[in-house]
């Protein structure tokens, strides 16, 4: 089964490039086209794996024939889009006889071996340290493919509700809401988990749902590559970006597992680096003067990013609102612009009609285009919010969800303690005396303050200030290099950067105290601001490359030249060691030891995070499939392990919830199913079992069948 998940995902991944190929800015000034086209294309298959899911589920029909043809049809759309390119790119649209093609044809081969001889030069006379970051990042990038293709999903979220609503939507042909006692399987953004829909309605299984993650690392590591280049970064701070990233251990983490804080990071680092072809277009070097084309074409992509932000990950909302709003101010400034030098002349009086008509019509597009972005976004978000709003009343979903991620204060006393206490854990160190003394200066100032550091309206659940999360767990793994790195890069902006780089610092700057005042600290809000993460890498590998240059400015003054010679070669060697680390001894994927993907069997895999519950899970199941069940009903609490039970129960057992939190969505009565497993709340499933049934409680995991079966 892996190795045609893997040639399906490389079906799938053949379309991206000819996309990108037939949508391929053909204006030569605009910044880094490849990356740009790559980045465009994304989002449009992003949007229409979105739409054919939600398209297909009106009429029930959401099924392997159904995507199949989906993605059939989308195959022959983009050959056919491919066609027409390259009619252009030959012809011109200047109906050019065959000769004249073919001697196009091979100016444009001559041109391209000219430019790989220029870049084998580049390569060959790069110094070894720039040799020697690309072998670290060609390293960590081919060992987290590894992982992510030899491992199978064990992340406990997905255990308990990424993936079991994936297997409930197959099973129901539709992603309407049904009954759970899971309410996150139902509520929480489902984007990642439509696109992992397409992978299980293809191929029939999860072998390839790490790969999901995988890709999306790569895009978001793309992406932040270009917005390095549009803040005027050349190939050594792009270098430099690029390794920040690729040796961050919670994106190493995230890049091996179903997760969907990657996708979410992918989709905002899209938006941005769109947002910023804004000012990076031709006279536009330091920001200050602003493109007068249509908006139209950026208003689609912003739009199809806004939208795939919103429903995968709403957080991602909070770093997409202030680049936008950069994006919309700046279009209005340009089109007050564009009257000034008729108002500077020596008449000022003779300023026609047309020019004010032309500016007024600049700024009505300006409006039209951003209310466009506000309409695709809805387009994209709107079915998934509008079953909120049908299910709980609210198109952000139940007061629960709310009430237990979200910050329930105003207290700006509270608000700078929560801030505080995320930016702690971020920059997490082993270096323990430091980790106990910032945390300790944190708790002492909210006792000046006379607030709690652990006050419920800031803290999820019973979580408790500070813990531990400097070693390498995807749910907990800081990032103090990249972290401080990047602080220092968005510090550097706003002190002395170009306008654009002060823009955007303070975009991140907003970004952050957005998520310090409405999501609430948790042990795992790590892995919630990886959207931050990669949006704040560019300023790191800006000053890293400043740093660069100041060294070899500094050659007459070598203590100077020492110190920042030093400074550079241990954080390059502290960040190789945090990445190789990760990927050698991550938890729960590793490539070494003995817990290696290489040392456990497929289910070991899945349950390397409990692994005691798994002859639970396995003899629970196997009492139940002696039975031969048609509808197996499962008892759970909110954060029960769901998916194992769509592993090992036998394949076209109907699986269905004893227990619904969704109001208007009734269970389906006990005794109208075949046999009955729970987990964790096993005196609550006790409770249901029919009578006449009987019921074998193993510790965690329990089971029940009509007639006995202990």
């Amino acid at each position: 089964m892996l190795n045609g998940a893997v040639l399906l995902v490389l079906w799938l991944l053949a379309l991206l490039p000819a996309l990108a190929y037939a949508l391929r800015p053909r204006d030569g000034a605009v910044l880094a086209p490849a990356r740009l086209a790559v980045i465009r294309a994304a989002l449009l298959l992003g949007a229409f794996a979105i739409a054919v899911v939600e398209a297909a589920s009106v009429g029930h029909a959401l099924t392997p024939a159904t995507v199949l043809a989906a993605w059939l049809g989308a195959t022959a759309a983009i050959a056919a889009a491919v066609v027409v390119r390259c009619v252009r790119d030959v012809d011109g649209g200047r109906g050019q006889s065959l000769d004249v093609l073919k001697e196009e044809l091979r100016s444009r081969r001559g041109a391209t071996r000219r430019t790989w001889r220029r870049t084998k030069r580049a390569a060959a006379a790069a110094p070894a340290w720039q040799w020697a970051l690309g072998c670290v990042v060609a390293i960590l990038a081919i060992s987290a493919a590894v992982l992510a293709i030899a491992s199978s999903p064990n992340n406990f979220d997905s255990q308990t509700y990424h993936l079991p609503r994936i297997e409930h939507w197959v099973q129901n042909a539709s992603v309407a809401v049904y009954p759970t006692g899971i309410h996150r399987q139902v509520d929480l953004g489902p984007g990642a988990e439509y696109l992992l829909a397409h992978l299980r309605l293809l191929s029939g299984g999860d072998s390839a749902y790490n790969l999901l993650q995988y890709l999306a690392g790569v895009g978001a590591v793309l992406a932040a590559s270009r917005i390095t280049a549009q803040l005027g970064g050349g190939p050594t701070a792009q270098l430099a970006t690029v390794f920040v990233l690729a040796t961050t251990p919670e994106v190493l983490l995230q890049a091996t597992s179903t997760q969907v804080d990657l996708v979410a990071a992918a989709w905002v680092a899209a938006l941005a680096t769109v947002v910023l072809d804004e000012f990076t277009r031709p006279g536009d070097a330091d920001g200050s003067a602003l493109r007068a084309a249509a908006p139209a074409p950026d208003a689609l992509y912003l739009g199809l990013a806004l939208g795939l932000i919103a429903v995968t990950k709403t957080t991602g909302l909070l770093a997409a609102a202030p680049l936008l709003l950069i994006w919309g101010i700046g279009r209005l400034v340009r089109d007050g612009h564009r009257r000034r030098p008729c108002l500077c002349g020596r008449s000022p009086g003779r300023c026609s009609r047309a020019d004010a008509s032309r500016a007024w019509a600049s700024r009505g597009r300006t409006v039209l285009a951003s209310l466009a972005v506000i309409a695709l976004g809805l387009a994209v978000a709107g079915p998934f919010l509008w079953r909120m709003q049908e299910a709980f009343g609210s198109p952000l979903g139940p007061p629960m969800l709310r009430e237990s991620i979200g910050v329930q204060t105003a207290d700006p006393r509270l608000l700078l303690v929560n801030a505080l206490r995320i930016a702690q854990t971020g920059l997490d160190t082993p270096l323990f005396f430091l980790s106990d003394a910032t945390a300790g200066a944190i708790n002492g100032l909210a006792n000046l303050m006379g607030v709690d550091a652990n006050d419920p309206r800031i803290t999820f659940g019973t979580s408790e200030f500070p813990v531990p999360a400097w070693y390498p767990d995807e749910d907990r793994a800081a990032f103090p290099l990249t972290g401080l790195a990047s602080l220092a890069g968005l510090v550097w902006f706003a002190v002395k950067g170009p306008r654009l780089r002060r823009a955007y610092a303070a975009a991140l700057a907003v970004a952050f105290i957005g998520v310090a005042c409405t999501v609430s600290w948790q042990p795992w809000v790590n892995r919630l601001v990886v959207f931050l993460i990669v949006l704040a890498a560019p300023a790191a590998g800006l000053l890293a490359a400043a740093l660069v240059k100041g060294v070899a400015r500094t050659a007459g003054d070598r203590r100077r030249r020492r110190a920042a010679v030093a400074l550079i070669a241990v954080v390059a060697s502290l960040a190789s060691v945090a990445g190789l680390l990760t990927v050698a001894y991550g938890y729960p994927r590793r490539l070494t030891g003995a817990w290696s993907v290489f040392s456990l069997t497929d289910m070991e895999e899945r349950f390397v995070r409990r692994l005691e519950w798994l002859p639970q899970y396995e003899a629970a199941a196997d009492a139940v499939a002696a039975r031969d069940p048609e509808t197996v009903g499962i008892v759970q609490g909110n954060d029960s392990w769901e998916y194992p039970w769509w592993i090992l129960l036998p394949e076209g057992t109907e699986i269905v919830a004893l227990e619904s939190v969704v109001p208007g969505q009734d269970p389906p009565e006990p005794d109208s199913v075949d046999a009955i497993v729970c987990a964790e709340d096993l005196d609550r499933c006790a409770d249901l079992v029919p009578e006449g049934w009987e019921f074998t409680d193993l510790g965690t995991v329990g089971y029940a069948i009509p007639g006995g079966g202990g």
